[in-house]
């Protein structure tokens, strides 16, 4: 295996997850494919302000720039570990495997449970790897 390109890139300015509303944290840039197949590894972290009542947070890797764009891992609620109001950090480790691919580019989405207070991404950062 060979690394054929890794970008990254990290996000300080704050962004507001709406109550219960899936958000981006942060956009890698463009990847390169430069083979017919690739494993892509992507490592994606973010840093939050719980809003008020959150009792879970739930988190996504989705090939492309949008919340409704495809999933690349399973998204499951994560029961939070503070009170809510408190900071978190969150942090997720997937792949995938691509076929006839030249260019990639993925978010990292986060999405409060039961929360009725919008909660504050502080900062995140994302890696894609594509071997």
């Amino acid at each position: 295996m060979q690394l054929q390109d890794a970008v990254g890139n990290y996000v300080t300015a704050n962004t507001t997850i709406t109550t219960t509303t899936e958000t981006v944290s942060v956009t890698s840039p463009l990847a390169h494919v430069n083979r017919n197949s690739a494993i892509v590894l992507i490592m994606a972290y973010a840093e939050v302000t719980l809003g008020t009542n959150t009792t879970a947070v739930t988190q996504g890797v989705r090939r492309g720039t949008a919340i409704t764009d495809t999933l690349v891992n399973e998204q499951n609620a994560n029961q939070i570990q503070t009170a809510a109001g408190s900071s978190e950090h969150y942090s997720i480790v997937c792949f995938e495997q691509l076929q006839s691919e030249q260019v990639v580019q993925y978010v990292h989405t986060l999405k409060q449970t039961a929360a009725t207070g919008n909660g504050t991404i502080l900062s995140a950062g994302i890696a894609v790897l594509i071997i």
